[in-house]
């Protein structure tokens, strides 16, 4: 079923925001929204969005049900449309597995990442992969950095090309304090926080999460950030170990249920961050089979404090290959912006 005749305009927005109206272009809704404003154009209820049979689905559900001669008169009040059924949230889960341990530890993130549909069994076409967008998520609406450089994860400089120091501004960014305060950065401002219950201390920022087919519950996001502190033990007992085995289970998780055995890395290497030592690691994680989930790439970057340190600062990237995502090159300005309290 198409959406064509549904115009483009703004309508009640599909995630449930009390009154906030989503911009619809007439194809899929857009991540544009303001407040729901008395003069607006009324539209009619329809069907809550999500609810089967009404069209072809967008980033935020089906396109909207309008009345055919919408009015900016406001009706009687004995004709006011029904409110829309809230959506049901959706967790996102992240699966870890330590090395030394054979418990597997299911990490739901509830707190502001709520997935307002279930997209259709259907493949998600991947659509634009260039790398010389600027590094700014599309919903933004923020100035890219004048200096941010096409991604490029051959190079051996950083995740995708940029030569990382530490401590530098992402411009429009937000500063976030990692776990006590050991290791802070930048993320681009419109990234929620993820509350999770069973490790409540670990730092975890997502963007724009959808529905996909082979991850759980079927959440995925275009952006997700973890950081927390790690301890060198069992099998991860150095930088190298630990910056590869965490980078393995990104992958596991960011791949689906039928994950293979992750691959060598697309690059590894030492760094300098703030004159630490550090290390590094990059694996491209192709579109699983049957699933919905485009290509992406993960990265793991751990930082050493100080010599003979045995807890050490960790974060972990993955930015998805889709028009709707993050540039890539935002990876290296979120390591760039990595600031370390020994």
């Amino acid at each position: 079923m198409t959406t064509g005749s549904t115009p483009a305009g703004w309508y009640d927005d599909p995630s449930g925001q009390p009154n906030t109206e989503r911009w619809w272009d007439g194809a899929a809704w857009s991540g544009r929204t303001r407040p729901t404003t008395a003069d607006a154009a009324t539209v009619t209820a329809g069907t809550p969005a999500g609810a089967p049979g009404q069209g072809a689905p967008g980033a935020f559900g089906p396109a909207p049900s309008v009345s055919a001669t919408p009015t900016v008169t406001a009706p009687a009040a004995s004709a006011a449309p029904a409110a829309p059924k809230p959506f049901t949230p959706t967790s996102v889960v992240f699966e870890t597995v330590e090395p030394n341990s054979t418990r597997r530890r299911v990490l739901i993130g509830v707190g502001a990442v709520v997935l307002s549909v279930v997209m259709a069994g259907g493949g998600y076409v991947v659509g634009n992969r260039t790398a010389d967008k600027t590094a700014v998520s599309p919903s933004a609406g923020g100035t890219a950095s004048p200096t941010a450089a096409a991604a490029d994860p051959k190079s051996p400089n950083g995740f995708m090309g940029t030569a990382l120091t530490g401590g530098q501004q992402l411009p429009g960014g937000k500063q976030v304090t990692g776990q006590e305060s050991k290791m802070n950065f930048m993320l681009p401002a419109d990234w929620q926080v993820q509350s999770d219950a069973k490790n409540p201390a670990d730092v975890r920022y997502a963007v724009s999460p959808y529905a996909c087919v082979g991850h759980g519950s079927g959440a995925c996001t275009r952006g997700l950030v973890v950081q927390n502190l790690r301890v060198f033990n069992g099998g991860w007992s150095d930088p190298k170990s630990m910056v590869l085995g965490m980078g393995q289970l990104l992958y596991n998780a960011r791949f689906g249920s039928d994950a293979p055995t992750p691959p060598e890395p697309v690059k590894q290497s030492t760094v300098k961050i703030q004159g630490m030592d550090g290390y590094l690691a990059l694996w491209h994680v192709p579109m699983s089979s049957g699933s919905s989930t485009p290509d992406s790439y993960c990265g793991v970057l751990e930082v050493t404090p100080a010599a003979g340190a045995t807890t050490v600062p960790v974060l972990q990237i993955c930015l998805d290959q889709s028009p709707e995502a993050p540039a890539l090159a935002l990876m290296d300005q979120i390591a760039n912006s990595v600031k370390i309290t020994p």
